[in-house]
């Protein structure tokens, strides 16, 4: 499987976070801040990760391992958490170049997170509270509406 997909100035999109790499860290942290202290409520419900840029879709396609996602709100946007097998990946999410959106659709709601890379698709198992929506405002500003 390969892990450099490399959005258009550079920036990977999809870290490969399973190893304490002081170096790895700071790069993603460089796109998206470091995390929220623990009372600040800094993360999500859990989520289905659907569908997403290339390397994401492949990953998807390659594994039915590839199935929880959770979100961690950071300084200057969020990273986006999921395990493949033994291993746990990132997407950090910078509050300048990311969007969001709950969606309706046919299987329940979504939520979307607009990207340079691409949109990824997570699905919701319930209506999100008013503290997800308020880490979602706090990480990216308000909600995208394509209306």
């Amino acid at each position: 499987m390969v892990t450099e997909n490399i959005k258009p100035f550079g920036a990977r999109m999809l870290w490969n976070l399973t190893y304490a790499d002081p170096d790895r860290w700071q790069e993603v942290y460089a796109i998206s801040g470091k995390p929220l202290p623990w009372w600040k409520r800094s993360g999500s419900p859990r989520m289905r990760l659907l569908d997403g840029p290339a390397q994401l879709s492949s990953m998807i396609e390659e594994t039915s391992d590839v199935k929880w996602a959770n979100f961690e709100r950071t300084q200057h946007g969020g990273i986006l958490y999921f395990r493949v097998r033994l291993e746990v990946y990132g997407v950090p999410c910078a509050s300048d170049a990311t969007r969001w959106q709950i969606c309706t659709n046919r299987d329940g709601l979504e939520l979307h997170l607009h990207m340079e890379a691409g949109m990824v698709r997570l699905g919701l198992s319930s209506k999100p509270s008013n503290g997800f929506l308020t880490l979602l405002e706090g990480a990216f500003g308000s909600e995208f509406s394509t209306h």
